[in-house]
């Protein structure tokens, strides 16, 4: 049996586990790396809970996600007007 080669593509950038074929991760263009689901859920938790501001790195993704997702929700608003 081969076993595939995992990447450090393959390894999320806040957990530092193995991503999951099946995850649907998120990429942060900042860090040139690849974010599990589950980290994306600690970056939610750690936002909702005031903690996010305690590690730079992490608010640095949440910024840029939040950005992206705010100019996407733009965009779409503009089809529909």
């Amino acid at each position: 049996m081969i076993e595939e080669w995992l990447g450090m593509e393959d390894v999320c950038f806040i957990t530092g586990d193995i991503i999951p074929k099946n995850d649907r991760s998120r990429f942060t263009r900042e860090f040139d790396a690849w974010v599990s689901e589950r980290g994306q859920q600690l970056l939610d938790n750690a936002q909702a809970t005031g903690e996010l501001e305690m590690n730079r790195e992490w608010e640095i993704i949440y910024g840029e996600w939040y950005a992206e997702d705010e100019s996407r929700a733009g965009r779409e608003e503009e089809w529909y007007i």
